[in-house]
C-alpha cells in the first residue's frame, strides 16, 4: 500500500476483472462502502458474504452479539404441510404476453418495488414469524429495512445527479456504475433473505415479500382493466398496457400513474412509451410465449430490446450492428399495415445482403467484427461438455498459455456444422 493511494498490482488485478467488467471501479467502491471491506475482499467475495458483513456491522452498532454461522439456522425452513408450501412458496407473478405486433404500448414500472415493500411493511429476518404475522415493535427499524433504506436513498440520490450530467461525461459513467452496483445490492438483499447461506436467513421473509408483490400486480391489473385499457403482458413489477389510438398524451399516462400510486402506495413511473412493440414466442415453439423477450421502437424513435442478441455482451459487433439496422428498417413505417407489407420485405432484403457480405468477405467486413467473447466460469478440466468457448480455450492451450477460470475467451466460427466441436 502507498499512503494516500489505492494500488492494484499485476498479481491481484485478475481478482478485480469480473467485478470491474460488470460494475466498473466506481461500482466496486460502492461494494466496499456497503460491506466495510477492502477493495480486494469486496472484489473476491460473493454478495452473500458482503451482505453478512453489513448485517454484522449493523447489529454490533446496536449492541448485539453475533452468532456463529449456522448456529441460528432454525429460521431457514419450517415444518409445514404440502398445502402450506404450495400456497406460500411462490415467486413473483407473471401474466403471459400476447405475442405479435402491437401499436401504442406504455410500460409502467414500479421503482424499486421489493425494496419499498421491505421498508413499508417492516419486513426483516426477526419480524417475520411462522404464524404469518409481521411484528412491528416500537423504536428503531428492523435490521433489513434499516439497511435497505440507506442504500435505496443512495441509489435515488445518484439517479437525480445523473439526470443533470452529459451522457458522454466521465461523471455520468461513474454515476451509472454506482447505480448498477447499488441495484445489484438491493436485489441481493431481497434475494438472500431466505437463503440457507445467510446467517440470519428466514424463508418467511422471502415468501412475504413475494406475496405482497403478487398482490400489487393483481391490484394493478384490476386498475388497468377498469380504466378501459388492455393488459398485454406483466412481469413482477412491470406492466405492458395497450392504449387506444389517440390517447398517447403524457396527461393520460400521468393520470393512470397517479391512480396506481394511490391504490398501491408504491412509486411507479412510465418506463417506455412504445410506438410499435413485438412480443416474441419461444424459438422452439411459436405456440408458447417467451418471457422477457421483446423489441420495439418508442415514439421518440429509440429502439428498446430485451432477450435478443443485441443485449448479449458476447454478441459479435457485426451481428449487433446488423440487428440494430434490421429493426430500424422494419419499424421505418407509418402504421402497422405498412410494417407488415413493406417493412417486413425490406427487412428480408437486408438479411440477404448481410449473408452475402459474410460469404463474400472483402473490405466491408473484418475478422474483429465476427469475434465472440465469453468468460470461462470455471477451469477447463471441470467442464463436462465442449461448449464453443470451452473448445476455443482448449485450442488456445499450449506450453506457454493455460486459460483458466475468469479468463475471457475470444473466438470465431469457421465451420459451425463440423462434427468435431474442436474444429468448428
Amino acid at each position: 500500500w502507498v499512503r494516500g493511494r489505492l494500488t492494484i498490482s499485476d498479481k491481484t488485478a485478475g481478482r478485480y476483472s469480473s467485478v470491474l467488467d460488470r460494475f466498473g471501479f466506481a461500482g466496486l467502491i460502492e461494494l466496499c462502502r456497503f460491506s466495510f471491506l477492502t477493495l480486494d475482499l469486496a472484489a473476491k467475495y460473493g454478495m452473500n458474504r458482503l451482505i453478512d458483513s453489513r448485517n454484522c456491522y449493523e447489529l454490533i452498532q446496536r449492541g448485539y452479539v453475533i452468532p456463529k454461522r449456522g448456529s441460528s439456522s432454525n429460521n431457514h425452513e419450517h415444518i409445514r404441510t404440502i398445502e402450506e408450501l404450495v400456497s406460500n412458496d411462490r415467486g413473483g407473478m407473471i401474466i403471459s404476453p400476447q405475442t405479435g405486433l402491437h401499436e401504442n404500448v406504455i410500460v409502467l414500472d414500479y421503482d424499486n418495488e421489493y425494496a419499498n415493500l421491505i421498508i413499508n411493511h417492516n419486513l426483516s429476518y426477526e419480524t417475520a414469524t411462522l404464524n404469518e404475522k409481521i411484528k412491528n415493535e416500537a423504536g428503531s427499524k428492523a435490521l433489513l429495512p434499516a439497511v435497505v433504506e440507506k442504500f435505496l436513498n443512495r441509489r435515488i440520490y445518484f439517479e437525480e445527479i445523473s439526470k443533470g450530467l452529459p451522457e458522454e461525461s466521465r461523471e455520468y459513467l461513474w454515476c451509472q456504475q454506482r447505480l448498477d452496483s447499488l441495484k445489484n445490492i438491493l436485489v441481493c438483499l431481497y434475494g438472500t433473505t431466505g437463503s440457507i447461506w445467510n446467517r440470519y436467513g428466514n424463508v418467511r421473509v422471502f415468501e412475504e415479500i413475494n406475496r405482497l408483490s403478487r398482490e400489487v400486480l393483481i391490484k394493478t391489473k384490476d386498475v388497468v382493466q377498469r380504466s378501459g385499457h388492455e393488459l398485454i403482458y406483466a412481469d413482477t413489477d412491470s406492466v405492458f398496457i395497450k392504449v387506444p389510438n389517440g390517447t398517447t398524451t403524457a396527461d393520460h399516462h400521468e393520470k393512470l400513474v397517479m391512480i396506481l400510486r394511490r391504490d398501491t402506495g408504491l412509486p411507479i413511473s412510465v418506463e417506455h412509451n412504445f410506438r410499435y412493440l413485438v412480443l416474441l414466442p419461444l424459438e422452439a415453439s411459436e405456440k408458447i410465449e417467451a418471457l422477457k423477450q421483446y423489441y420495439g421502437i418508442t415514439h421518440e424513435g429509440r429502439l428498446v430490446v430485451r432477450g435478443i442478441e443485441i443485449r448479449r455482451h458476447d454478441t459479435p459487433k457485426f451481428i449487433k450492428e446488423f440487428q440494430t439496422e434490421l429493426l430500424s428498417t422494419l419499424f421505418d413505417c407509418k402504421d402497422v399495415k405498412e410494417i407488415i407489407d413493406k417493412g417486413y420485405e425490406n427487412a428480408l432484403l437486408l438479411v440477404t445482403k448481410a449473408i452475402d457480405k459474410i460469404m463474400l468477405g472483402g473490405q466491408d467486413i473484418i475478422q474483429d467484427d465476427l469475434v465472440i467473447s465469453k468468460l470461462l466460469g470455471q477451469d477447463i478440466i471441470k467442464y463436462r461438455s465442449l461448449f464453443p468457448h470451452v473448445s476455443a480455450a482448449i485450442q488456445l492451450s499450449n506450453k506457454d498459455k493455460h486459460p483458466s477460470k475468469g479468463d475471457t475467451i475470444k473466438y470465431i466460427y469457421i465451420d459451425s456444422q463440423h462434427k468435431n466441436p474442436l474444429c468448428r
